[in-house]
């Protein structure tokens, strides 16, 4: 069951990323990394994002990596991905920026380790304040700040329950627009 989710979980992202890619103008590709920080401890994500732009708002998708940090009781790692939907107050590719306020959902399969490897699935529902800056018109990079609660959907997991609960989640992406 959990592998099939995951294979469907893929085959919507790689569809949604190719028919948007083809649909709709500009586009970016980059990388993020996202700190998530709450309950006494600090971890970190990193991962690949794609983002398109139909009009003052946009559309975003990107596959995640989480690591914990070294000062957590529960060790884990895992891969997840989000979804999420950006609005710009102002629009501008000359470099002067845009702030924005988003929505993200982020979802992810960690597999704490203990006794046993087990794996727990994940969400954390976020919003989001940044600005982008555009360099010589292709290039960007996206500071952010959002603030998340992340909840456990599957309860059997080796964790000590601080995975779960309010997170604070600063961001940097950086990447080539098309």
């Amino acid at each position: 069951m959990k592998m099939m989710f995951k294979k469907s979980f893929i085959l919507f992202s790689i569809t949604a990323i190719t028919v948007s890619a083809k649909a709709q103008k500009p586009w970016e590709l980059g990388a993020e990394y996202m700190r998530s920080i709450g309950k006494g401890f600090n971890s970190a994500i990193v991962g690949a994002r794609y983002e398109t732009f139909p009009s003052k708002s946009s559309w975003s998708v990107g596959i995640t990596y989480a690591l914990s940090s070294k000062n957590s009781y529960s060790s884990y790692k895992g891969f997840g991905m989000y979804v999420g939907w950006r609005y710009a107050f102002a629009i501008s590719s000359s470099g002067k920026g845009n702030a924005f306020a988003g929505l993200r959902l982020h979802g992810a399969f960690e597999n704490f380790e203990g006794k046993t490897n087990l794996g727990s699935l994940m969400f954390t529902p976020m919003a989001e304040l940044g600005y982008q800056m555009i360099f010589n018109t292709h290039w960007f990079t996206s500071p952010s700040i959002g603030y998340g609660y992340k909840k456990k959907i599957t309860k059997e997991n080796n964790s000590m329950d601080e995975d779960e609960g309010g997170r604070i989640l600063p961001s940097l992406s950086a990447g080539y627009r098309f």
